[in-house]
């Protein structure tokens, strides 16, 4: 009878150190893998340079410039890079035309 008692004792605990721990603690030691998003050219393809022209998104569309300038002067953006069109709006948002132009990848005529 102490063999069978002392068994499922033994039983019993194995089995609660076999559940030690919360799901939580069980996946942090898991590294979650990183997920990369690729990025977008955009390039500005107004005229203007009225203030605020330069941060309306309406004004620059998507992929690389084939203007000649681009990158040759500072008058108007040419290109900027972002992860996409919602990431260039939270860029462009509220910036000045001088502002745009700092965070602009190339520059134009």
């Amino acid at each position: 009878m102490k063999k069978v008692i002392f068994s499922a004792a033994a039983l019993m605990l194995a089995s609660a150190f076999s559940f030690a721990g919360t799901p939580e603690t069980k996946t942090e030691a898991k590294a979650k893998p990183e997920v990369k998003t690729s990025s977008t050219v955009y390039h500005y393809t107004s005229e203007s340079t009225a203030p605020g022209a330069f941060a309306n998104t309406a004004n620059w569309s998507e992929g690389p410039s084939d203007n000649p300038t681009c990158g040759s002067y500072n008058n108007k953006p040419c290109e900027i890079t972002a992860d996409d069109a919602a990431d260039l709006s939270s860029m462009l948002n509220g910036q000045s035309n001088s502002n745009v132009l700092l965070i602009t990848d190339r520059n134009r005529q």
